[in-house]
């Protein structure tokens, strides 16, 4: 039987931010929406201010609402690692583990991955949030998630770093674009073609400007994009030039459909992939084995398409 620690006020805010109503999150739980309203009444009065703005058309949190819901997420977090560990006491492989990843990984690295547990360890429940690094890092710290396998994540004392592997850059083109084929060539080769980018919000273009934004000023990106397969598909078009890694585009690499050249500039300093957990918290043995799986998964993976040395 699962464990149910989170109180009950607690939950019923979590309703209410997830489906924007009282009665919605009547309907989603089944209880009383009388009920749900008075205990959330209840909590604010204790909390001495407001945690929901109430609009015509539903709520919406205030600021100390989202404090409250980010201490629901932690509580509800440390629930399934109290039930996981209760579990792991008993001999049982069990339990649920949540992990940040990056949109890039959602259609080669996690079913992988999800493939994996389902035949070896088929109790272990997967809870993946796709996020951007900065949201992952932030998640890690308030410990909603037990793990996170992102690019760049800068260094920070509380961060247990169980893999991490530079990704070197290069210049991704579809069948047709005049640089398909080639060995190598220099940021500065590169430029003469058009590009598409990803959009600022993104890690890769968020990396590329802070170190080379010269590429992207004056001449504007010809497509700029926060779809990574948006990106993906236009690429293979032929028309258009990208400047990513090999993990973004590994589904494509593999059939062909694009090419990976890589860059030569010697002072070109590649992002980093990393699996990490919270250094300050006990990481639970379901979730030791993802990373385990992840750090074993990621670099098979890369290895597929990434040519040997002579």
């Amino acid at each position: 039987m699962a464990l149910h620690i989170l109180p009950r006020t607690l939950q019923y805010l979590e309703a209410v931010a997830r489906t924007g109503s009282i009665q919605a999150a009547s309907r989603s739980l089944g209880i009383a929406a009388s009920a749900i309203d008075r205990q959330i009444i209840a909590l604010e009065e204790s909390c001495q201010t407001p945690l929901f703005e109430r609009h015509a058309r539903g709520m919406r949190l205030t600021a100390a609402g989202e404090t409250a819901l980010q201490m629901a997420r932690r509580w509800r977090a440390d629930e399934d690692r109290l039930e996981t560990e209760l579990r792991n006491m008993r001999g049982e492989q069990h339990g649920t583990v949540r992990l940040a990843a990056m949109d890039s990984m959602a259609n080669t690295i996690l079913p992988a991955l999800i493939d994996d547990f389902a035949v070896r360890y088929p109790k272990i429940n997967l809870a993946i949030e796709i996020m951007t690094p900065r949201e992952a890092g932030q998640e890690l710290e308030n410990g909603s998630i037990d793990l996170a396998i992102a690019f760049n994540l800068p260094s920070d004392r509380n961060r247990h770093v169980l893999w991490s592997s530079p990704l070197p850059f290069g210049c991704v083109v579809g069948r047709g674009h005049p640089l398909w084929g080639r060995d190598g060539m220099t940021l500065a080769e590169a430029a003469q073609h058009p590009i598409a980018a990803q959009s600022r919000v993104l890690s890769s273009r968020e990396y590329l400007d802070q170190r080379y934004g010269w590429l992207f000023d004056p001449v504007e990106p010809a497509l700029v994009t926060n779809s990574l397969q948006l990106l993906k598909q236009v690429l293979a078009q032929g028309r258009l030039v990208a400047l990513s890694s090999r993990l973004d585009m590994l589904a494509e690499l593999q059939s062909g459909t694009l090419s990976f050249v890589p860059l030569t500039d010697k002072r070109l300093r590649p992002q980093s992939v990393s699996v990490v957990v919270d250094a300050r918290r006990m990481l639970p043995r379901a979730a030791r084995l993802v990373g385990e799986a992840l750090t074993l998964i990621v670099p098979q993976r890369l290895a597929e398409v990434t040519p040997a040395k002579a």
